[in-house]
């Protein structure tokens, strides 16, 4: 007859492999840094709106984030369409009118044009294509194409 071989651990010795393992995995060369999400492409990336020319005074902006993530807004030399994700971390942005926006996650704040006025943001608001679309001059916004900020309809 063969001896009975315990596997049944004291506590002591659960928790000092325990802790072991713990200090182990908190060395320098073990942790991994978190690999970030591709951000999954839209499957359909333009957005028609109700939305005119006549609609959009300058000053004025419109808030499509449920409808595909951007505001179209209006200056001195017409209408542009801003992505309403954050650079910093990828929150929505807010609208704060004609002086902006505002991130609501960690404090970012941007200019109507999307330009970083307060940080932690680096990067500026990416500008989206806009065009007038048939007869009725509805706009559509391509949350795909990035244009240069300057670019106005």
């Amino acid at each position: 007859m063969t001896p009975a071989i315990s596997c049944d651990p004291s506590r002591r010795a659960f928790c000092a492999t325990l802790c072991a393992l713990a200090a182990a995995a908190a060395l320098p060369g073990n942790a991994q840094a978190p690999v970030p999400a591709e951000p999954v492409p839209d499957p359909q990336p333009l957005k028609l709106t109700e939305v005119t020319r006549a609609d959009l005074v300058p000053g004025k902006v419109l808030d499509f984030r449920k409808r595909g993530a951007f505001y179209l807004a209006a200056d001195d030399r017409g209408i542009f369409a801003l992505t309403a994700v954050c650079t910093h971390r990828g929150c929505l942005v807010l609208s704060e009118g004609p002086t902006g926006f505002g991130c609501p996650c960690h404090d970012s704040a941007y200019t109507l044009q999307g330009e970083v006025t307060e940080g932690p943001a680096k990067l500026p608001l990416r500008h989206l294509e806009v065009k007038a679309i048939g007869p009725t001059g509805l706009l559509q916004v391509d949350v795909s194409t990035t244009v240069p900020p300057e670019t106005r309809l």
